[in-house]
């Protein structure tokens, strides 16, 4: 009996010093160094589940990305947005479309918007991997109390593809920050997250941690298997969005949304497209469809499938996803100043 307390004694004690060694660890800069994702950039962070703009980032690379206290994208570092001011302001939500991924923010629609039009205060907060379900709560949360929001921009190509790897079993709680939990969930240190009255296993927390950066690997496309069920809910994710914010009453705001764009639009010959490629244009196309078809009082459709239609892929797109060159971001941003004008000569 006194042996069997004493090892009860020495793994209480041992269980305990590991999660204290996991707790200290995690409040040490070099664990901020891998997040729990695969698509958590080096200016981007997880709070709460939930991923956003870090602070205050200067991210000098090949291409530079700057943010503020807000957790928006800037134009040169040290740059703070002024929320409060009397400025007339057109926000931009998103995902790394609208952001600009691959580009600096001078060659983004935010930066070309702001050449064509200084009337307005042009406020980028798109986050790179953002679903429609997080543009929206990003905006909801930190915009609803900002006066003098005239135009709203949304644009979403997300979750396209992580429709197509869960085909019937998405949902629209998965996303880029969290899905690999879906994928991972049999595996004991994601399924076990918390014990009553402890709290979170820290040391749980880095082997998620561990196993995301040395050994998960994305699964490869196959057949999704999607049903009629499963395609309605992505289909209506993008314009269910749009009526929760019609819900919150923005009564002087005008939101501009687009469809999702590809550079598979522009293709001329749809049987050289691979499988992926052909279920990828697909989906969308049933979005798009269902998104033309919106209407509300103070929601404009700026159909850009269309307005790019004559043009080259090349010069349009910087990738085979869906990211703009800066040709297509001006292009895109003079569509938008263009509405702008014409409802203000109304």
């Amino acid at each position: 009996m006194k042996i069997l307390k004493s090892i009860t004694v020495i793994v209480v004690v041992i269980i305990f010093l590991i999660e204290l060694s996991s707790l200290i660890f995690l409040k040490l800069k070099i664990s901020k160094t891998f997040e729990h994702s695969n698509l958590t950039f080096a200016f981007t962070e997880i709070d709460n589940n939930f991923m956003n703009l870090k602070k205050n980032v200067a991210y000098n690379s090949n291409i530079k990305v700057f943010t503020d206290k807000n957790r928006l994208r800037v134009k040169e570092n040290g740059y703070q947005t002024d929320l409060n001011n009397k400025n007339s302001k057109i926000v931009l939500i998103g995902d790394s479309v609208p952001f600009g991924w691959n580009l600096n923010y001078k060659d983004s629609i935010a930066g070309h918007l702001e050449n064509f039009n200084n009337t307005y205060q042009i406020i980028n907060a798109s986050v790179p991997s953002y679903s429609p379900k997080q543009s929206t709560r990003k905006f909801l949360n930190e915009f609803s109390k900002v006066k003098n929001i005239e135009y709203v921009y949304i644009s979403n190509f997300n979750p396209i593809d992580l429709y197509l790897l869960f085909g019937e079993k998405w949902n629209d709680e998965i996303n880029w920050s969290n899905y690999i939990n879906f994928f991972s969930e049999d595996l004991f240190f994601f399924k076990y997250k918390k014990l009553p009255i402890w709290g979170e296993i820290n040391f749980f927390k880095i082997m998620r941690k561990v196993y995301v950066l040395k050994f998960f690997e994305m699964p490869e496309y196959k057949n999704s298997k999607r049903s009629f069920v499963s395609d309605k809910k992505i289909i209506n994710l993008y314009t269910d969005q749009l009526k929760k914010i019609k819900s919150k009453k923005f009564k002087s705001t005008k939101f501009i949304f687009t469809p999702i764009l590809s550079p598979l639009h522009l293709k001329k010959n749809f049987e050289l497209l691979s499988n992926f490629e052909k279920e990828r244009i697909e989906i969308i196309n049933k979005i798009n469809s269902n998104l033309k078809n919106y209407e509300d009082t103070n929601f404009i459709f700026l159909d850009l499938v269309s307005i790019l239609h004559d043009y080259n892929s090349q010069d349009i797109f910087i990738d085979s996803c869906c990211h703009l060159s800066s040709e297509g971001s001006r292009i895109v941003a003079n569509e938008i100043n263009q509405i702008i004008l014409k409802s203000e000569n109304k």
